[in-house]
């Protein structure tokens, strides 16, 4: 029975990532009905695991599930961007200036997310899935320092990583490279107790963000 379990949890893992990555490179188009009997023949599965890997990308914001008539690509307008990205600078920014005095063991836990971040960036070949997760990691790592689990609930809600990484899938690479120093110098500024600092610089790497987003959505004309 263990043996089973680990099996199919695994068919599961990987549906959810071969879907996920189709639907950051564009494969898969927005707005787009997904037929569970079809995605589970192309990928030589039965039903079940196809259906949860669904679940957990309505559950990261990346499909929605529409009663009586399907499960849809999630469609983001420009609006939603700004507000989502807005939520989150609202969030860090907030969470990074909340810290007070952090443990040795919190710290190390950041030092290690960074360190995995350094790592994936700089792996050949790039790993866009990955380093993704890996952003996450230490972004949500952030904000657990503030030491409020409801402003963590309310932040993983966003899934503003997963709009990141739809607009930038064609750059990723790029953006790694770009961003590999800013998560260093967040991490430093934090074991110095220097959470002005700190403030900033997450002020600064969103912001970033947020323009790249924007400008590849309006100049490319990318639909998310």
């Amino acid at each position: 029975m263990h043996v089973t379990q680990v099996k199919h949890t695994l068919i599961s893992d990987d549906v959810y990532r071969r879907l996920r990555d189709a639907i950051f490179s564009g494969e898969l188009a927005s707005a787009q009905r997904l037929d569970i009997k079809r995605l589970a023949e192309e990928f030589g599965v039965s039903n079940h695991p196809v259906n949860e890997a669904l679940n957990r990308l309505a559950l990261e914001g990346l499909v929605t599930v529409k009663p009586r008539s399907g499960t849809f690509i999630r469609t983001l307008t420009l609006p939603d961007i700004h507000h989502i990205l807005d939520a989150r600078l609202m969030i860090e920014t907030f969470a990074v200036s909340s810290i007070s005095d952090p443990s040795p063991d919190s710290l190390a836990v950041l030092a290690e997310k960074a360190a995995v971040l350094s790592g994936v960036a700089n792996e050949e070949p790039f790993r866009f899935g990955a380093y993704n997760e890996a952003d996450i990691g230490f972004h949500e790592t952030l904000v657990e320092l503030s030491g409020n689990p409801e402003l963590l609930r309310l932040y993983r809600s966003l899934h503003a990583h997963f709009v990141t990484a739809r607009a930038y899938f064609g750059r990723a690479l790029e953006k790694a490279i770009a961003n590999e120093d800013d998560h260093r110098d967040i991490y430093l500024a934090i074991v110095r107790r220097d959470y002005g600092r700190a403030r900033n610089l997450v002020l600064r790497h969103i912001t970033d963000a947020k323009e790249g987003v924007l400008g590849i959505v309006q100049n490319a004309g990318v639909r998310l």
